[in-house]
């Protein structure tokens, strides 16, 4: 019996090598040959023509090993090829359970990463869409280089709007009226410039308005004539008042807590109307007939203080924001509500609202928030925003004011003695300063030629527009002073104070 010199078991085709005499599998020496050119035993050089078969009868068949000439040797034999099958398909199962276990984590890792783009790619596009929607609404277009170079091949459709389509056509006709004339708008002749504004002392004054308990005038407007004045007062009655006759006109009681805002809409070939919101979560609207002066309608659609209001350019609408982290559209018409605007969601920051205001062409409007923010909404989406500046981290902002050119929006806090200048161009701070650390802000005010900027307080200061030099300080007030309002050609400063007191300011 032969046995191969490699594998130790007999071989089926033996041959010899001529260099050693030693027996080989053909197979196996033919496959170390090819590999190696020499001879596995001796080490001398061997070639495929050195081996001689060894003749032996075909039919013969190999002898079984000497351990599997039993049957309890062969048993003993398969079960150890079954344990060996077993083992090998356990380790088959635990690789396919860990590639199994990688390809989700791939797939995991692909989705995130899906979600991750996907949300960058809408974060792009709100943002594309908010600088787009600010620079059309102020009449600001940016250079070719500065535009997206292509759109993308997804095309997502278009929110409902959030406007009926002839409030729509009535908001886009006025901003289209007011916008095209914004850069040939220029002061009305005769209007006050800087140097006459640095000489404005006290003329007169009206003291004693409102109740002594609680005490203050918290909120002012003035008619067109000037010379016709709405204040709200913390005692929650609304007065009207002449200031020519230096006569009341009506005390309106209906509020049941503070008033936080008035404003008077004028429009042509009908009465005034006075409005009114309050912390009692409500707004009323005042009319005069008569001269005798009642209330028509009160506006209660809000959970919350309502902290804000601004009057639409077309006298048309109504905007009101609360502190339910909505604001509303009412049509001063009907009184009904037009559209309401919730918080968004996966928008970080808070919606609810310390102060509101309108911009002068009438498709922003801007909301200050508790924690700081600016909220800017295009009055036609309420599922996006136009923008969000943060003005006054962590501190409630209380006070704000779009300039009369619309390029400019002023911010203010109670909480912080300093203002804050956006550039609605571009979406960012141009301006700040500092009052002094015992000063409050109650209001920032531009004036209606947009040349000047006042703020209301501890005291009064109005700046200069664009280079926001100091021009006049009045600190002439017995309480804060809650608000200021330029009249008559700006040749007058009207002011309101927790001191109950009016005061008029100009050329003595």
């Amino acid at each position: 019996m032969f046995f191969c010199a490699i594998s130790g078991s007999p071989p089926t085709a033996p041959v010899v090598s001529k260099t050693s005499g030693t027996v080989y599998e053909k197979a196996l020496i033919e496959r170390y040959i090819e590999e190696n050119g020499t001879d596995p035993i001796s080490g001398e050089p061997l070639t495929k023509e050195d081996l001689i078969d060894v003749k032996a009868k075909p039919s013969t068949l190999p002898p079984r090993p000497a351990n599997q000439t039993s049957i309890p040797a062969l048993l003993t034999a398969l079960q150890s090829e079954y344990d060996s099958i077993m083992l090998e398909s356990l380790e088959i199962k635990k690789a396919f359970q860990s590639s199994r276990q990688e390809l989700a984590n791939a797939l995991y890792r692909e989705d995130a990463a899906t979600r991750v783009i996907a949300r960058l790619m809408k974060e792009r596009d709100e943002a594309r869409q908010a600088l787009s929607s600010i620079q059309s609404t102020i009449g600001f277009q940016p250079s070719a280089a500065a535009e997206a170079p292509a759109e993308d091949v997804e095309m997502v459709p278009e929110a409902e709007g959030a406007l009926p389509a002839e409030v729509e056509a009535k908001v886009m006709e006025t901003n289209q009226a007011l916008s095209s004339g914004r850069k040939k708008r220029k002061p009305a002749p005769g209007y006050s410039k800087a140097d006459q504004v640095k000489g404005f002392t006290q003329t007169s004054h009206v003291p004693s308005l409102h109740a002594t308990k609680p005490a203050g005038i918290t909120a002012l407007d003035v008619a067109k004539d000037g010379n016709t004045v709405v204040t709200g007062g913390a005692d929650k009655a609304v007065q009207i008042f002449d200031l020519e006759a230096s006569k009341v006109l009506g005390t309106l009681k209906g509020h049941t807590k503070a008033i936080t805002h008035v404003a008077f809409r004028e429009k042509e070939g009908e009465n005034k109307l006075a409005i009114s919101s309050s912390l009692d979560k409500t707004v009323k609207i005042w009319g005069e007939e008569g001269g005798k002066w009642s209330n028509k309608a009160s506006l209660g659609g809000h959970k919350g203080e309502i902290n804000g209001i601004a009057l639409h350019p077309s006298n048309e609408y109504l905007a009101v924001g609360s502190s339910d982290s909505t604001w509303s559209l009412y049509d001063l018409n009907t009184h009904d509500e037009i559209s309401k605007y919730e918080a968004l969601n996966g928008v970080d920051g808070s919606f609810s609202y310390t102060s509101f205001a309108g911009h002068p062409d009438g498709v922003l409007f801007g909301g200050g928030t508790k924690d700081g923010n600016v909220r800017v909404w295009d009055v036609r989406q309420r599922n996006s925003l136009a923008a969000t500046l943060e003005s006054h981290p962590s501190k409630a902002l209380t006070t704000l004011s779009f300039s009369e050119n619309g390029y400019y929006l002023a911010t203010g806090s109670s909480a912080e003695p300093s203002v804050k200048i956006f550039d609605l161009r571009k979406l960012d701070i141009l301006s700040s300063w500092d009052l002094p650390s015992e000063n409050t802000v109650s209001e920032v005010r531009f004036d209606p030629s947009a040349q000047f900027l006042s703020v209301s307080g501890t005291d009064l200061r109005v700046y200069a527009n664009k280079t926001w030099d100091e021009l006049l300080k009045f600190d002439d007030n017995a309480g804060v002073v809650t608000g200021a309002r330029f009249v008559k050609n700006g040749s007058e400063v009207v002011l309101s104070g927790l001191d109950r007191t009016l005061r008029v300011l100009g050329t003595a």
